[in-house]
């Protein structure tokens, strides 16, 4: 049997004294004794058949005791926070007061727990629930991507390189006269105006094909390549052909190739339909962002410091992560947005308040209102998920269960039901527009 006196310290702060009882104790301490007479070699004795008092001899009785108190701590402080639904957001800080053979284990574990949180009146919030319709513009804008993407590349002979041409290039270049490793390359595609250094884009814009340029970087001193880093790299480039896009003609056999479609008045109205969708889901995440902002910002907690350190820490890494992927550093970052590590951790750091701010006022609507999933949504959800993604449910359950993502799943679903929630306390204002 666990006993527990909960004394709030400072803000978000409780002092647990939890006493177990001395036959806990006892128990547990036979059995670290038998099993370091089964560790430990001395002379004389077999392993299992060490008695106590030779033990604590070789030992001492206070590494036994501790040994206990290791085992015995971590059980009976989470039955004290399970039992006494304290919510926790950090590791206890422990100090034991009592342990000995025929007495109860007594400790104390010092821990923050999550805020409390004040929630504000709902009904006072007004919002006005954008209703953006698609426009023809539209239309034509995602007809011309479409284009833009299956169009075909060719050579043009009959005047100089513009914004937006294709060069193909022989490029190779030199720090003081010797070649850059890696820098060599044959017939290499470009375009101006995208994705390459402002030097090249200057210099290769009104170029014709057979000319041939040499054009002056200087590689920042930054960069982690220090066989580079601040030196000047001279580039020699060739220029082979010309080439600008040539897109497809808009007809009934171009629409046949990119879809399902019969005409061009079935083209276009497929297009409508889906770009309506893809709207109403921007038109859905705008409200929702606005609804959220609005219900934290009625709500009163304080966000304890730990958190917002923790939520920081994940912001910057998935910063870092994202870099990566893009082969970019965060030096990189910093110099393209023309700051430093500092500032935008101070930006993160007000972000990451407000994201902790808003999930600890979602988590009290849900424990005031009694919001809960059932596994029947939960199923229903993967069902859901199955006709989109044309599968079998059975498959999507699996594939959730193997990633560790049901848990996730739920959140998510309780999430929308806190948000229908909201939706019917706060007053709201439509109007349809046109973007």
């Amino acid at each position: 049997m666990v006993k527990v006196e909960i004394e709030k310290q400072n803000e978000n702060e409780v002092k647990l004294k939890i006493e177990t009882d001395k036959l806990e104790v006892n128990s547990n301490l036979d059995k670290v004794y038998n099993e370091v007479s089964y560790q430990i070699k001395i002379p004389g004795f077999r392993k299992g058949r060490v008695p106590k008092n030779i033990l604590n001899l070789h030992l001492g009785k206070e590494y036994f005791y501790d040994k206990t108190a290791d085992k015995l701590i971590p059980e009976c402080y989470l039955e004290v926070i399970n039992k006494n639904n304290i919510q926790t957001i950090n590791q206890p800080e422990i100090k034991v007061i009592q342990i000995e053979e025929d007495k109860p284990l007594i400790f104390e574990a010092i821990v923050q727990v999550r805020p409390e949180v004040k929630l504000g009146s709902f009904d006072k919030i007004s919002i006005q629930k954008e209703d953006v319709k698609v426009t023809n513009t539209d239309v034509n804008n995602e007809i011309r991507r479409i284009q833009e993407n299956l169009a075909k590349l060719k050579i043009v002979k009959d005047r100089q390189a513009k914004e937006g041409d294709f060069l193909v290039v022989d490029t190779i270049g030199y720090i003081e006269g010797k070649i850059v490793e890696g820098s060599k390359a044959e017939k290499q595609i470009i375009q101006l105006g995208k994705n390459i250094p402002p030097e090249f884009n200057k210099e290769l814009i009104d170029c014709s094909a057979g000319d041939e340029k040499e054009i002056k970087i200087l590689i920042s001193k930054d960069i982690k390549d220090e066989k580079i880093a601040g030196k000047e790299i001279t580039y020699k480039v060739k220029i082979i052909e010309i080439k600008e896009k040539e897109l497809p003609e808009l007809n009934a056999d171009f629409v046949k190739t990119v879809g399902d479609y019969e005409n061009l008045d079935d083209f276009r109205e497929g297009i409508k339909g889906k770009l309506s969708k893809q709207m109403e889901m921007v038109n859905k995440n705008n409200y929702e962002h606005e609804l959220l902002e609005k219900v934290t910002d009625i709500c009163e907690t304080k966000v304890p410091k730990i958190l917002i350190e923790r939520e920081l820490e994940y912001m910057m890494k998935s910063l870092e992560d994202d870099l990566k992927s893009k082969d970019l550093s965060l030096q990189d970052y910093y110099e393209s947005i023309k700051t430093d590590e500092e500032k935008v951790k101070k930006e993160y750091e007000i972000a990451a308040e407000k994201r902790i701010k808003q999930e600890l006022v979602l988590d009290k609507i849900s424990q005031v209102e009694n919001i809960q999933v059932s596994e029947k949504e939960v199923m229903d959800k993967i069902e859901t998920i199955a006709k989109e993604l044309k599968q079998d449910a059975l498959k999507v359950e699996a594939t959730f269960k193997k990633n560790n993502n049901l848990d996730g799943l739920k959140e998510s679903i309780k999430r929308e039901k806190i948000i229908d929630f909201l939706d019917k306390k706060v007053n709201l204002q439509k109007e349809a527009t046109s973007k």
